[in-house]
């Protein structure tokens, strides 16, 4: 791995992500105030299997509920997501198509090596957004009366990270093989789309039920870290994608003619 390329891709991504962190933080903060306020009234609502399976269960009435349903489910991926497939993206595709990648590679450095310090940076980028979660999370839990575990809340943000890794391994993938930044960014976000409604309404149809098993969202939130702690296969599932997305990166990039 290239320290040099690791710096220059984290300091490009910094701003981007401090910003997404701070937002996090005061997003969860604001969702903790408003639970005892509208959290147990929202909780009596009857709300169809459907759209609760959407929301992560949509289990209102407790603060652990609240908080999967508004954060684990829609905030929290969304964002962590987000951000590590544009930065997958840019630093790959983006940079081919900038004409900037072969400069990069005309110094002594290997494409494989190249593609792990982007890797690298991207990973970092998902760990500091889900050290903002877990941040946030305690301050918004405090502010919303307490009710959710130290170790549950770290077991959310591991589980998260992993999520996010493995979401930035297929745009990292995808970015490496192809070069096209807009192809690239649009199908790693739509395997993450897709990824979200098999694991919502796949187990609510018997005969698709397994198709549950593809997404990486089962992985991150199948096992519910908020109330259960953290789920080792489901890490184990993700940490293994991640490593052998990243295989398929170097070997995508390193068999092609680059943009120069």
């Amino acid at each position: 791995m290239s320290r040099p390329a690791l710096a220059i891709t984290l300091r490009l991504r910094l701003p981007s992500t401090l910003s997404a962190a701070v937002g996090l933080i005061a997003v969860m903060a604001a969702v903790g105030a408003l639970f005892p306020a509208v959290g147990h009234t929202i909780g009596k609502l009857n709300i169809p299997k459907g759209v609760s399976g959407l929301l992560g269960g949509a289990d209102y009435g407790t603060i652990t509920g609240w908080f999967r349903s508004e954060i684990g489910s829609i905030y929290g991926p969304l964002v962590l997501g987000g951000l590590a497939i544009t930065g997958a993206v840019a630093c790959t595709a983006g940079e081919e198509e900038n004409r900037t990648l072969a400069l990069a590679l005309s110094y002594p450095i290997t494409r494989s090596r190249l593609v792990l310090a982007k890797a690298a940076a991207v990973a970092a980028v998902v760990v500091m957004i889900a050290f903002a979660t877990w941040a946030g999370l305690i301050v918004g839990v405090a502010v919303g009366g307490g009710g959710i575990t130290l170790a549950h809340i770290t077991a959310f943000a591991v589980q998260l990270a992993f999520f996010g890794l493995a979401t930035g391994a297929v745009a990292i993938a995808l970015g490496a093989g192809t070069g096209r930044r807009s192809l690239a960014a649009g199908a790693a976000a739509a395997v993450a789309i897709a990824g979200w409604l098999i694991n919502s309404f796949a187990p609510l149809v018997s005969g698709l039920a397994w198709m549950k098993y593809l997404s990486p969202f089962y992985y991150y939130a199948g096992h519910d870290p908020l109330t259960r702690g953290v789920d080792v296969p489901g890490i184990v599932v993700l940490g293994a994608v991640t490593l052998l997305l990243t295989a398929l990166a170097i070997a995508g990039i390193t068999r092609r003619d680059l943009r120069g």
